[in-house]
């Protein structure tokens, strides 16, 4: 699972794309509603612990862009007022928790079969999969259903384990990456439009020139509200094009050798049949080039760390 221990200043990261990636939520929001937000009943306590935890962490951890208030809290950075004191509140409080930051949420709960379901998101920018498909099922049909290579075999077992052990005080972190050969952040085109029956990478065009490659990473948090005892995923994406990535120093080669080590479900998974010639052409050649301008080689695990 590739997880590691979270500290209290790490569970939200806001960054100078804040605005955009703020106005493609309330875009989203107001186009998609319920399709990208969500609460079911049983989840609703943990929906609101979820709202009045980011409402006590945003003004502690960034002062600048929040302020707390007798009722809430202030966006000083886009004027914004949230009540989290009223009720009914104002709206699905999943849907005021995507305002606030810039992650993808999702809470698992607990239901009396001893399975963790997904019973409340707000997963608005998540490029590859839709939260109707998803609401409502247990943690392992999530992955099952999406194919996740490897999760029967080398997953399952260890991550049910996980959700039934994690403490609200030991949160952890993890993260993945994709290539994605479109510019959506919210949702990839490449694999078929977004309200259409079935997605899949058949339907991406093949080879597309290197300014299309977007590398597309992940960084989930995971941790247990106190109250409640759901289960909460944050999901920032962050996204870039290749062509900027790859400027990285030794960015170019690792990146090449992680995709040259796939094995065949995981390469089906990450659609690199549609991509992977230009791809690693690409980055080769920029892996060449940051050799051939002085780059040292043995000094990489002293000054990169995975995933970049």
């Amino acid at each position: 699972m590739g997880l590691r221990s979270m500290k209290w200043d790490e569970w939200i990261e806001l960054d100078n794309h804040y605005l955009r990636y703020h106005a493609d939520k309330a875009r989203r929001i107001n186009e998609r509603g319920a399709k990208c937000c969500k609460t079911a009943p049983e989840a609703m306590d943990g929906a609101i612990e979820l709202l009045e935890e980011l409402s006590s962490y945003l003004p502690e951890r960034y002062p600048s862009m929040f302020r707390k208030t007798a009722t809430g809290l202030d966006n000083i950075i886009t004027g914004e007022s949230f009540n989290t004191t009223q009720r009914p509140l104002a709206e699905d409080p999943m849907m005021t928790c995507a305002r606030l930051v810039q992650d993808d949420l999702a809470l698992m709960i607990e239901k009396p079969d001893g399975e963790y379901h997904l019973l409340a998101g707000a997963i608005l920018l998540a490029g590859f999969w839709r939260l109707e498909d998803k609401f409502g099922m247990r943690l392992s049909d999530i992955h099952t259903s999406g194919d996740v290579p490897g999760y029967k075999a080398k997953l399952e077992k260890g991550m049910m384990n996980f959700f039934r052990r994690i403490r609200p005080e030991d949160p952890v972190l993890r993260n993945n990456y994709f290539i994605q050969v479109d510019d959506g952040l919210a949702w990839s085109r490449s694999i078929g439009p977004e309200d259409a029956p079935v997605v899949s990478w058949n339907t991406a065009e093949k080879n597309r020139a290197i300014e299309h490659h977007y590398f597309r990473s992940e960084r989930q948090s995971l941790r247990r509200l106190p109250r409640s005892g759901a289960v909460v995923f944050t999901i920032r994406t962050y996204f870039e094009p290749i062509t900027e990535v790859a400027r990285e120093p030794y960015v170019p080669g690792r990146l090449a050798s992680a995709i040259r080590s796939w094995d065949g479900d995981v390469s089906r998974y990450k659609g690199r049949e549609k991509y992977g010639e230009v791809l690693l052409e690409y980055l080769d050649r920029k892996h060449e080039e940051q050799v051939a301008a002085g780059l040292d080689l043995e000094k990489e695990e002293e000054v990169r760390s995975y995933p970049l």
